[in-house]
């Protein structure tokens, strides 16, 4: 429990848009849902959750995953149809952690 009150003097948001997965909010946060066990978001359910904090190690866990089970991976990406190569859904990922905010150990990914 907190014995202080404080507050935020810098509070900046910036996002950087990306059109990778649209309409598939539900399915990448299942994923990473599944994938990244530190994972934390706002409200009761994650399939309707708007935003994420992904631990950065964990996303870069889920890109060795993802390239040793490139099949499976494909299979998956199939059955959700998002119509893209495994090899650009690691390139994905690795612009959420080289576009993320670096002064902190997460990601935050925001759907709207």
């Amino acid at each position: 429990m907190g014995i202080k009150l404080h507050v935020a003097e810098v509070y900046q948001v910036k996002h950087n848009s990306r059109d990778y997965f649209n309409n598939h909010s539900v399915d990448i946060n299942r994923m990473l849902y599944k994938y990244c066990p530190s994972l934390s978001w706002e409200g009761e359910d994650i399939e309707c959750s708007e935003r994420l904090e992904v631990p950065r190690s964990e996303l870069a866990d889920l890109i060795g995953k993802i390239a040793n089970n490139r099949e499976d991976f494909e299979k998956w990406l199939k059955i959700h149809m998002i119509d893209i190569t495994v090899d650009k859904f690691i390139r994905y990922i690795a612009e959420w952690i080289a576009f993320s905010d670096q002064r902190n150990d997460f990601v935050v990914l925001t759907w709207y």
